[in-house]
């Protein structure tokens, strides 16, 4: 059957989340909600954390969290459609589905611009002479059909051949600029990766979003020019081969890291369909929480180079602080990965590849030739570094034997680390206590509270209207929106068809927040709204004050308007 939102909401409304997730997990009552050992991460003392009537659940120690689908998933390392149909099976409702059914997209004409742009530059490749050249240089560089057509690797000849196909096709003007493609000049219409071999770039479902491309006639000062920020792309938003990656990175047990395309592409043609490429040498939070999610060992391989060396340690170090399994390929050649398969052929990879070790063990070897251990404030300062590494690790076993190792090397002993976080967990109670002020904690009670209630909502849009935070304000507009598509409006709904990745986190925390009414409760709603009035008007009276300052020699008419208005404002709030 086809997978409609009728469908996916029907079964999003008749499946119970802690049903669900008990289903693969032991729960245990706690307070309000149920808690578990959380599967996605390595975890003794129960850290994931589900709220019932709330439809979510979070795991506040390595940060996976969701609704139910999320969760049947992020577990079972399934899509989305293969999630529904997995949680109506268990609900009693059982759908069979075409398995390439997608989840319904309000992008999804601008994925069609770009498949169709892609299948069209496949074919210029590959069965035009116009990409007779483009192909030579392809093959060259070792690529033949196979890895080509694998990595829909595609030619863009000349500055308006994909606009004319596709505005042939009935795509409009307006979305295939929003989709990156093509732009408006002086002259009309024109290509964006014109003269270049253009390699697609797909969103964790598998969606074409972007386009890496390169220039083979050394036409060029920049080699690659990439997709711009748009619509339906943020660069750090994404891994390159995500998509692809995920099935052979599960039975493989680990996935691997790298630069760039090309170097994804040596990979493949040595035999590793594990790979990944975050397009350059940072890596960015969303990036971290989509390693994150494969739930595997993540080893890095950046180029042998000390810019590479400098990502391997830099990554390392942020996969290392989410609790994660870190190794690194020891790349001591100062070639990256395609230059290494290019001069040396794929066995010379496969034996690097195979050089695998500890994250910890490469930060060691690193640090050795950054610093003279002949001199004291070196070793000192290793010290200081390796030991902020060490600290991290979660296996008291293996943290004993490293800090031997580094006395060993420096004959300084490491301090303990004496770190503190703004939200504190407390493992044995599985309880969330979150550094927050009176204005967030006023703000999510509105939220919950229009959430659960539609007279809470009329109170909140007669009263007050809209909130200070822009997060916050955001979720409030869809809860309304939520509204009006349906009779009642359900957290776990919008989550599932929202695409900001803020408003996704913000639902998942705010349903876990213990100290939230679970009912509609009127008095503390007329608080929170009051809390937020007052902080308007003393942001009003900052705005006034800063006014008057500013005015008050030039004009003193206009000032002393502000200042009666200032004044009536202090009278409101009780002279606070």
């Amino acid at each position: 059957m086809k997978l409609t939102q009728e469908v996916i909401d029907d079964i999003r409304n008749s499946a119970d989340i802690v049903d669900v997730i008990g289903h693969y997990i032991p729960l245990v009552k706690k307070g309000k909600g149920y808690s578990a050992l959380c599967p996605f991460h390595d975890d003794h003392d129960p850290s994931l954390s589900i709220s019932q009537d709330k439809q979510i659940y979070k795991c506040f120690v390595c940060g996976n969290g969701g609704n139910v689908f999320t969760f049947v998933s992020n577990y079972k390392k399934i899509s989305f459609p293969e999630a529904v149909a997995e949680v109506a099976n268990i609900i009693g409702k059982p759908i069979q589905i075409d398995t390439a059914s997608k989840k319904v997209s309000r992008f999804q004409q601008y994925y069609d611009i770009l498949s169709a742009m892609i299948s069209y530059c496949g074919y210029l490749l590959s069965a035009s002479k116009l990409g007779e050249d483009a192909m030579k240089y392809l093959n060259d560089r070792g690529l033949e059909k196979e890895a080509i057509e694998y990595f829909n690797i595609g030619l863009d000849p000349d500055n308006r051949k994909i606009y004319e196909y596709l505005k042939n096709h009935g795509f409009k003007d307006e979305d295939m600029i929003k989709a990156g493609v093509c732009r408006m000049l002086d002259n009309g219409m024109a290509d964006v990766f014109y003269g270049r071999i253009v390699f697609p770039i797909h969103n964790k479902d598998g969606d074409p979003i972007a386009f890496t491309a390169r220039d083979f006639k050394g036409n060029s000062q920049s080699k690659y020019i990439n997709s711009s920020d748009n619509i339906i792309y943020t660069k750090g938003d994404n891994l390159y081969n995500y998509h692809r990656a995920f099935e052979p990175g599960r039975k493989a047990g680990y996935v691997i890291v790298c630069e760039g395309v090309m170097d994804v592409i040596a990979y493949y043609r040595a035999g590793k369909e594990n790979v990944v490429a975050t397009l350059g040498t940072a890596c960015t939070a969303r990036q971290v929480e989509l390693l994150r999610s494969l739930n595997r060992k993540i080893v890095l391989s950046y180029d042998g180079d000390k810019a590479g060396q400098a990502a391997n340690m830099k990554i390392g170090n942020l996969l290392l602080d989410q609790g994660m399994e870190v190794a690194v390929i020891d790349n001591e050649t100062e070639l990256d990965p395609d230059e290494i398969i290019g001069q040396y052929g794929k066995n010379a990879l496969r034996d690097l590849e195979a050089k695998q070790i500890s994250f910890i063990d490469y930060a060691f070897k690193y640090y050795r030739k950054q610093y003279n251990l002949e001199n004291y404030e070196d070793r000192k300062q290793m010290t200081i570094r390796m030991s902020e590494l060490i600290d991290k690790i979660t296996d008291p076993y293996d943290r004993e034997n490293y800090s031997n190792e580094l006395y060993e090397l420096t004959r300084i002993r490491k301090r303990d680390s004496q770190k503190t976080s703004e939200i504190g967990y407390n493992k044995k109670t599985a309880n969330i206590s979150y550094s927050i002020d009176g204005l967030t904690k006023a703000e999510y009670l509105i939220i919950s509270q229009i959430a659960i209630s539609k007279k809470a909502l009329d109170i909140y849009q007669r009263q007050l209207g809209y909130l200070l935070d822009g997060n916050d304000q955001k979720l409030a507009m869809l809860i309304v929106d939520d509204y009006r598509k349906h009779d009642k409006c359900s957290l776990s709904r919008i989550y599932d068809e929202s695409d900001d990745q803020q408003i996704k986190d913000l639902i998942t925390s705010l349903a876990l927040v213990e100290t939230l009414p679970a009912e509609y409760d009127e008095k503390s709603l007329n608080g929170a709204i009051d809390k937020v009035k007052r902080e308007i008007k003393y942001r009003k009276m900052d705005d006034l004050k800063d006014k008057i300052s500013k005015i008050s020699t030039v004009d003193p008419e206009k000032a002393n308007e502000y200042l009666r208005e200032y004044e009536k404002l202090i009278r409101e709030i009780g002279g606070k």
